[in-house]
């Protein structure tokens, strides 16, 4: 166990809003809460940043030692913990409980803990736990009588379910099976616990009732993903993210493969770019085998691959939740094309904050479309980014966490 400290930030009462209570929180996260490529990581660190001005955080995570990680979370926290995980044991616990009912993704977390004293901690003044994502549901019991906010994120039953409808591996089976546990899951957790979600999309597929986690939306910052407008853009278009998380490499891999071709035809010129962390194999042998796409991979800073591009194209047909990729492209003005699923997700409208098309053909068409016409995409831009500021920033994605935080110390 690594334990780093730093000086707790400001709790001064001159800063405070009026009526909210100041809070020590153990903030226990899968994976260490830092700038990362995966989105639940931002989420946290994002919130975390946020609310430690007005509250004392303590980081509990269960990763590798990442001395960066941990240095960029300690100015905001009490303290930053980071239990060292086995990958092999949590490979172990999955397999065997393939032959239960329990979620195989919160089997393999069972025994996270086991390094560490979570009983000692639990008692040492905290006035509540705040836990994400659902993979963690196994310390809840630990924490009792703590009161608790799981911090779903997304659906991940819904997630599963989009999965075993688009994978062509085996794996198909396991994420159709994991589905119907995580689902079952979700709703019983909501029962006993405040839990939270980021989409109304997500909400309505874990529970439609009295029971249905709160919305705490994702964000984007506004200052790293500042508005741009630069009339003439490279004749690019940009995929952003991290390319070896399925959703992704299955969007990416059926624009290359089935739009891409659709588009040269009219402007043979244009260029795909992929730019995330973690590009899956079968992205790089797309790149190989095609003229057209650039595997530009990890990079330090997206806002520059963003702001270079004619358009930004977010096709998911998997996945749940609000992508980032989404946000992030509409903040930094690029002009966006969408699938339904990822523009009806934070509310984006056909025709006013971006374009939505679907299959081959309508994709194809919304491009050219956009790229034809500069005035249509400096006005989608300029939509996008009012859209984004109104409803998706961090700092109120904070304040809708620091409510629901308030409503269970309150009880």
């Amino acid at each position: 166990m690594r334990v780093s400290r730093a000086r707790p930030a400001s709790t001064s009462t001159e800063q405070q809003p009026q009526n909210i209570r100041l809070m020590r929180v153990l903030f226990i996260t899968q994976r260490l809460p830092a700038h990362a490529v995966r989105g639940d990581q931002r989420r946290a660190f994002a919130h975390i940043r946020a609310l430690s001005a007005r509250h004392a955080i303590t980081s509990l995570s269960f990763d590798a030692a990442d001395a960066a990680g941990r240095a960029a979370l300690a100015p905001y926290c009490e303290q930053v913990i980071v239990v060292p995980r086995s990958r092999l044991r949590s490979g172990a616990r999955a397999l065997a409980a393939l032959a239960g009912s329990r979620p195989l993704q919160v089997a393999m977390n069972d025994g996270i803990a086991a390094g560490l004293d979570l009983a000692k901690l639990r008692d040492s003044g905290f006035d509540l736990a705040h836990v994400q994502p659902i993979r963690l549901a196994g310390l809840l019991p630990a924490l009792a009588p703590l009161p608790c906010v799981v911090d779903y994120v997304d659906a991940l039953s819904l997630n599963m379910a989009r999965r075993a409808q688009r994978d062509r591996t085996p794996l198909r089976w396991i994420a159709a099976l994991e589905a119907r546990r995580l689902a079952s899951c979700e709703r019983e957790l909501c029962t006993r616990h405040a839990t939270v979600v980021c989409s109304a999309v997500d909400r309505a597929a874990i529970r439609d009732d009295a029971f249905a986690p709160q919305l705490v939306r994702n964000g984007v910052d506004l200052d790293e993903f500042a508005f741009t407008t630069t009339p003439a853009r490279a004749p690019e278009i940009v995929f952003a993210g991290n390319l070896g998380y399925f959703p992704n490499v299955d969007a990416a891999h059926w624009f290359a493969t089935e739009v891409l071709p659709l588009l040269l035809r009219e402007m043979p010129q244009l260029r795909l770019r992929l730019v995330g962390a973690r590009p899956a194999a079968a992205l790089r042998r797309l790149a190989r085998s095609q003229p057209n796409v650039d595997l530009i991979g990890e990079v330090p800073c997206m806002q520059p691959h963003l702001t270079r591009a004619a358009a930004a194209v977010v096709p998911l047909r998997a996945g749940s939740g609000q992508q980032f990729k989404l946000l992030e492209a509409m903040a930094a003005g690029t002009p966006v094309v969408s699938s339904r699923l990822s523009a009806h997700s934070i509310q984006a409208i056909d025709g006013r904050h971006l374009l939505v098309a679907d299959d081959a053909p309508a994709m194809s068409a919304a491009l050219l479309r956009l790229l034809s016409s500069p005035a249509l995409a400096q006005e989608l831009a300029h939509e996008a980014r009012r859209h984004v500021e109104a409803e998706f920033s961090w700092s109120r994605s904070a304040q809708e966490l620091e409510s629901v935080w308030q409503s269970v110390a309150a009880r």
